[in-house]
């Protein structure tokens, strides 16, 4: 949960500013509050890893194949819970200022829904025991080829929602309404979602970033919460990077 600064100013401005020193030299990417920005990071990391992971795998080796099985349907967990949240929280909003972007987002969702569904059908079948060794090789194709076709098209809708659709609450909303928008989201993520989703989004995004998400989480979530992510950002950051983290964390808390 990311909390707002009386100034006006979104945290991740004023916090990127702290940890300069000053706002000398610093360049900011934009100047309003990115809704999506790093979620959206997490899935794009999300589906190139297990389209890269399908496409090399070894069809001989049963374990890897059934990890990369596993991993898919933890990334449809958070698949699901994007679309849903969405849809819940943005939905009205969407309709009220950009009614043709909510139509094209809903449809995009609904055709987007039904390719998991096409593709956790390959994924039963190929997990089905009576499944032979030349059918398993068949549908492992299938699979590859059937994520490389979902990925690309979820691509194209995570920049809809990052172009029209964030210019439309940019051009209706202020950034403390966007942000309150956000923050019913992440609320709204039921923690299993929330901690697969940080699993694939610490390592893609900045350290700016990661010091925004880890310290809210530290100010707001339960400790054994926050203490979970401390340690799933240690298990995906190389070490200077979790240490930097770490160490920005801390003397923020001390500082604040």
């Amino acid at each position: 949960m990311l909390s707002y600064p009386k100034n006006g100013k979104s945290q991740m401005e004023c916090r990127t500013m702290n940890i300069a020193g000053n706002n000398k030299g610093v360049i900011y990417a934009h100047k309003r509050y990115d809704l999506y920005g790093p979620v959206h990071k997490g899935l794009r990391h999300a589906l190139g890893g297990i389209c890269f992971r399908t496409g090399s795998a070894d069809i001989a080796d049963h374990q890897r194949l059934e990890a990369i099985l596993a991993e898919w349907k933890r990334i449809v967990i958070i698949l699901e819970a994007h679309s849903r949240d969405e849809d819940l929280h943005l939905d009205e909003v969407y309709m009220k200022y950009a009614p043709e972007t909510a139509k094209q987002l809903e449809v995009e969702h609904e055709m987007l829904d039904g390719k998991i569904k096409e593709i956790n059908k390959i994924v039963d079948k190929i997990q089905c025991p009576t499944t032979s060794v030349e059918e398993c090789h068949r549908l492992w194709y299938m699979l590859s080829r059937s994520l490389d076709s979902f990925t690309s098209e979820y691509l194209i809708h995570l920049q809809r929602e990052e172009g029209p659709g964030m210019e439309a609450l940019w051009g209706n909303l202020d950034d403390e309404q966007i942000h309150e928008l956000s923050v019913k989201i992440r609320s709204s993520i039921p923690p299993q979602a929330m901690m697969i989703l940080l699993y694939y989004m610490l390592p893609a995004v900045t350290h700016a970033d990661r010091f925004v998400i880890v310290s809210d989480m530290k100010r707001f979530a339960p400790r054994e919460f926050y203490e979970g992510v401390l340690r799933l950002a240690e298990s995906r950051l190389d070490p200077q990077s979790f240490s930097k983290l770490k160490s920005a964390v801390d003397r923020n808390s001390m500082e604040s």
